[in-house]
C-alpha cells in the first residue's frame, strides 16, 4: 500500500465534482420517491420526477463551470477537498436512505435491495473519506510472502472450525426447537409485510439477517440445513475475527491459541448449528468491531475507527447485542477521557470518526425504532430484569436488597462461562468452557486487571465484564445466561490465551526461553480441549437426543418431516390429545405447510379412505397399531428418536 498522491492544484475539478454529485443526489432521491408512491393511471408525470430532471441539469451543468480565477480559487478551498467531499457524499446518501425508507414504510411497492445498496455505499464512502492509502498489488504480494506462514496457519484453523460446524448440519441436532421454527417462519415472511424492511425488527432479530436466512432457504430448501447455514457461516467467521482482535491485544501466539479455542469450543460449535438465537453472529461481529476500534485508536488511523462505527450500525440489523456494544464503547471512551486523558486527547479525531460513521449508518434503524419503539425494546419488555418484576420477586422471596439481587445476577452471568451447565437452547450438562480453560480464564483475568493501564486490556476488560453486567442486570431468566454470554466467549478465550501464556512464563516455560516446551505444553492442552469439546458435543449431546428436551417439541419436527414425505394430496389425520397436536410447535409449520386434521376421538371412530394417512404420536401409537390391524394392507412407518418410538404413520390401502 502507498500513500495517495496530493490533489492537483490550479483547476476546478473539485467544484465540478461537488456540483455534479448534488445533481446525482437529486436524481437518486427522485427515483426513490417516485417508486415509493402508488401508481396512478393517466397522469402526465409521476410525482417527484421533476427532481430527476433538475438533477440531470445540475449534473451536466457542472461540466460547464469555467476554469477561471474565481472558480479555481473556490475549488481549492478545504471544503471541496477529498475528505470533506466523501463525507458530504456519505451524508447525502444517508439522507436518501432515510427519506426513501420513511416513504417505503408508508407505501410498500418494491423490494429494498436498492435502498440497502445506497445505505452500504454511504458507509463505504464515509470510511473511504479517511483512507490515506491505495491498493498496490506489488505491496500486497510482498506482504503475503512475509506473512504466508501465519495466513496459512489461520486458514488451517478456519478449516478445522468449519468441518464440525458443517458436518451433518441438516441432521444434527436431529430436531428443530420451537424457536428455530419461529425464526424460519418469520424469515420466510420477509418477502412481504413489515419484515420486507431490512431495518425492521422481530423480537430484536434484524430483518436484514432474517432476509439472508430466507435467501439461504430459497437456495437450499426450507429445511434444517437452509435454516442453519447462516449460523454455521457465522461460527466459522469467528475464527479470523477473534484472531485479528487477539493479535492486536496480545500478539500472534495469543491470537493463535484464542482462535483454536473458539474453533473447538463445544458451546460455540452447538450454537453454530442452530438458529434459535443470533448470539453466534456476535462472536465474529463484536471482535471485528472492537479490533478496528482499538487498532484505529492506537495507530491513530481514522478509517479504522470509522469502519468500526459503520460495522456497529450494521450490527443493529442483526441482533440486539449491538445495543450493549454501543453502551460499552461509549463508557470505554468516557473512561479513556477521564483516566487516560493524555493518551485519548491525541486520538479525539479517531473517536469522532467512529461516532460519525455510527450515527450516519444507524439512521435507518433509528427511524424504524422511532416509529416502532416497542419492537426496539421487545426483549427488555419480555425478558427485562425490571420490566418483568424479577427483582421484586427475588427480594420478597429471599429478603435480599435490590443491590444484592443484581450483584448476584452479574456473578451468575459470569460464572455461566465455566461453572453453570449450558442447558437453555442446548441441554448440555457441561458449562461453556472446560475446567482447564476455566483455570486459564481466571489467570488471564488477573493479568489484564493488573495491566489495565494498557488501553487494549481496558477494552478487553470492558468486553467481558460489560457483557456480564448487561446480561446480569437487564436480562432474565438466569438459566438463559449460558447462551447469552456467548457474546463474551471471544473475550473469554482471548483472556484464557493470555492466562496460559503468562502461566508458562512464570513457571519458566516461556516462548523466549523454552520454545519447544512451550509448544508441547500448549499443543497438549489444546488437543485435550479438542477431545473434550468434540466428546461433549457429539457424544454427550448430539447422540443423546437432548436438544428440545420437551417430547412434544421433538415430535413436532418428526411430524413436519413426515408430512414432507407424503407424496399425495389426500387428507392427513393426526390422532391428537392435549399434549400432542398439529400446530403446537412452529417447527412443524416451518417444515411443512400441509394441512392436518387433528382427531382427538377414539381411532376406531375414524372413517379414513384409501390413500389417506393417519399419524400417531407416542401416546396413541398402540391405538393406531390396533386400527391398522383392523384395516390391513396399508403401509406402516415408524420413526425413532434415539430409543423412543416417537411417531407412527399409516397410509390407508
Amino acid at each position: 500500500m502507498v500513500d495517495q498522491q496530493p490533489e492537483t492544484q490550479g483547476d476546478v475539478k473539485n467544484i465540478r465534482r461537488f456540483v455534479a454529485f448534488v445533481g446525482i443526489f437529486l436524481l437518486l432521491l427522485s427515483q426513490f420517491l417516485v417508486f415509493s408512491q402508488p401508481i396512478t393511471e393517466d397522469i402526465f408525470l409521476p410525482p417527484y420526477l421533476g427532481y430527476a430532471f433538475f438533477g440531470v441539469v445540475v449534473m451536466i451543468s457542472s461540466q460547464f463551470i469555467p476554469s477561471n480565477a474565481f472558480w479555481i480559487k473556490l475549488s481549492s478551498r478545504p471544503i471541496f477537498r477529498d475528505r470533506v467531499f466523501w463525507i458530504f457524499v456519505a451524508v447525502l446518501l444517508a439522507i436518501v436512505t432515510v427519506v426513501a425508507l420513511n416513504a417505503f414504510m408508508i407505501f410498500r411497492r418494491l423490494n429494498f435491495i436498492p435502498l440497502v445498496t445506497i445505505w452500504l455505499l454511504g458507509g463505504a464512502c464515509y470510511v473511504y473519506a479517511f483512507a490515506n492509502f491505495s491498493l498496490d498489488f506489488v505491496k500486497v504480494k510482498e506482504w503475503f510472502k512475509t506473512h504466508r506462514n501465519e495466513v496459512l496457519t489461520v486458514l488451517f484453523v478456519i478449516i478445522v472450525a468449519a468441518i464440525p460446524r458443517f458436518y451433518l448440519l441438516g441432521q444434527l441436532p436431529r430436531v428443530l426447537d420451537g424457536d428455530e421454527g419461529s425464526v424460519g417462519n418469520f424469515a420466510r415472511a420477509t418477502v412481504n409485510g413489515v419484515l420486507m424492511n431490512p431495518f425492521a425488527l422481530w423480537e430484536n432479530f434484524g430483518a436484514l439477517y432474517l432476509q439472508l436466512i430466507n435467501i439461504s432457504m430459497r437456495i437450499f430448501g426450507y429445511n434444517a440445513f437452509g435454516l442453519r447455514l447462516l449460523p454455521a457461516i457465522g461460527g466459522v467467521l469467528a475464527v479470523p475475527a477473534v484472531y485479528l482482535f487477539a493479535r492486536w491485544v496480545g500478539g500472534k501466539r495469543i491470537a493463535l491459541i484464542a482462535a483454536v479455542m473458539i474453533a473447538i469450543s463445544h458451546s460455540h460449535l452447538h450454537f453454530s448449528r442452530i438458529s434459535s438465537v443470533a448470539y453466534i453472529q456476535d462472536a465474529w461481529l463484536i471482535p471485528l468491531e472492537l479490533y478496528f476500534l482499538i487498532s484505529g485508536l492506537e495507530k491513530r488511523q481514522s478509517w479504522r475507527t470509522a469502519l468500526s462505527g459503520v460495522l456497529l450500525a450494521i450490527h443493529y440489523s442483526v441482533y440486539l447485542t449491538s445495543q450493549i456494544i454501543t453502551g460499552l464503547v461509549l463508557i470505554y471512551m468516557l473512561i479513556l477521557f477521564i483516566f487516560y486523558r493524555s493518551w485519548f486527547t491525541q486520538r479525539l479525531s479517531q473517536a469522532f470518526a467512529f461516532w460519525g460513521g455510527f450515527l450516519l449508518s444507524i439512521l435507518p434503524s433509528a427511524l424504524f425504532a422511532y416509529y416502532n419503539p416497542n419492537e426496539f425494546m421487545n426483549r427488555l419488555g419480555s425478558s427485562g430484569t425490571f420490566q418483568t418484576g424479577y427483582v421484586e420477586n427475588v427480594m420478597s422471596t429471599t429478603g435480599q436488597s435490590a443491590f444484592e439481587v443484581l450483584v448476584g445476577r452479574v456473578v451468575h452471568a459470569f460464572l455461566s462461562l465455566f461453572y453453570y451447565p449450558a442447558l437453555d437452547f442446548y441441554g448440555s450438562p457441561s458449562p461453556m468452557m472446560s475446567m482447564i480453560s476455566g483455570v486459564m480464564l481466571i489467570a488471564g483475568l488477573g493479568i489484564i486487571l493488573w495491566q489495565i493501564r494498557n488501553p487494549a486490556y481496558l477494552l478487553l476488560n470492558g468486553y467481558i465484564w460489560g457483557s456480564a453486567v448487561a446480561i446480569g442486570v437487564f436480562a432474565t431468566p438466569p438459566s438463559a445466561d449460558s447462551y447469552r454470554m456467548l457474546m463474551a466467549l471471544p473475550a473469554a478465550v482471548i483472556i484464557a490465551a493470555i492466562g496460559i501464556d503468562k502461566i508458562l512464563e512464570i513457571i519458566g516455560l516461556s516462548w523466549a526461553n523454552a520454545r519447544q516446551a512451550y509448544t508441547f505444553t500448549v499443543t497438549a492442552l489444546l488437543t485435550s480441549l479438542l477431545f473434550f469439546n468434540l466428546w461433549t458435543y457429539y457424544a454427550e449431546f448430539a447422540g443423546q437426543c437432548r436438544f428440545a428436551a420437551d417430547l412434544a417439541g421433538r415430535f413436532a419436527t418428526y411430524l413436519g418431516v413426515q408430512l414432507q414425505e407424503i407424496d399425495n394430496e389426500n387428507r392427513v389425520y393426526m390422532l391428537s390429545d392435549d399434549y400432542y397436536f398439529h400446530g403446537s410447535h412452529p417447527s412443524t409449520l416451518f417444515l411443512s405447510l400441509r394441512p392436518v386434521i387433528n382427531f382427538s376421538d377414539p381411532a376406531d371412530t375414524l372413517d379414513a379412505v384409501s390413500g389417506e394417512t393417519i399419524i400417531a404420536p407416542p401416546s396413541r401409537i398402540e391405538e393406531l397399531e390396533a386400527w391398522a390391524r383392523a384395516h390391513p394392507g396399508g403401509q406402516l412407518h415408524y420413526e425413532y428418536d434415539c430409543t423412543t418410538t416417537i411417531l407412527l404413520s399409516y397410509q390407508v390401502p
